[in-house]
């Protein structure tokens, strides 16, 4: 029987992206939903030493953890998952992933866990900063979506991007003054690998 990805997430969290990315190459994988008590003990560091997920143990054995490092993963393993290698779309590409991973990533996550950075005094000051952090990054993505972030095509950093937006505590207004990326959210809403992983997780 051949081996199959093995995914360790949260359900509408960050293991998203590799649902997404593995049902639109057709590959079958397992996945598992820990509790967070169960993240925290050493056994699951050995998966990821920071205690977190996703986490993605590949048919080989190999074990890769952070978002960034198994997007990349997949999108080598599966060239369909992101423009030719030397081209300028993949340079775009590229940009693209380090704009979501290190700005508006880090920015939903002092949003939704504002108690990891803060006393309760401070989440809403820590939480509009936040905002005010991604906005030039979500503008800046609205000025060049066309419709996907590197053309006609979406690739990885387009089903990263559609993950994360899903996450905004203001997603109407986050989308009111953006109508690009609200075609956008549309047009990814009904990729058939979206539709098939959301629709599992009902």
């Amino acid at each position: 029987m051949e081996k199959r990805y093995q995914v360790i997430g949260m359900r509408g969290a960050g293991s998203l992206i590799v649902e997404f990315m593995l049902t639109a190459m057709g590959k079958d994988y397992d996945i598992s939903f820990p509790e967070a008590d169960e993240m925290r003990q050493a056994a699951f560091r050995t998966f990821n030493p920071l205690g977190k997920v996703p986490v993605l143990i590949c048919p080989d054995g190999q074990t890769i953890c952070e978002t960034l490092a198994i997007t990349a993963h997949l999108f080598e393993a599966f060239p369909q998952l992101a423009p030719p290698v030397g081209s300028a779309a993949r340079n775009r590409h590229w940009q693209y992933l380090a704009m979501l991973a290190t700005c508006i990533y880090p920015a939903y996550h002092r949003q939704h866990r504002t108690e990891y950075y803060a006393p309760d005094s401070a989440f809403d000051a820590v939480r509009v900063l936040a905002v005010v952090e991604q906005a030039p990054a979500y503008d800046f993505i609205e000025e060049t979506l066309c419709p996907f972030l590197c053309g006609a095509t979406p690739f990885a950093a387009d089903f990263y991007l559609y993950m994360l937006a899903r996450w905004d505590l203001d997603r109407d207004g986050l989308l009111a003054k953006r109508p690009k990326l609200a075609a956008f959210m549309v047009a990814m809403r009904t990729h058939p690998a979206v539709d098939q992983v959301l629709a599992a997780q009902r």
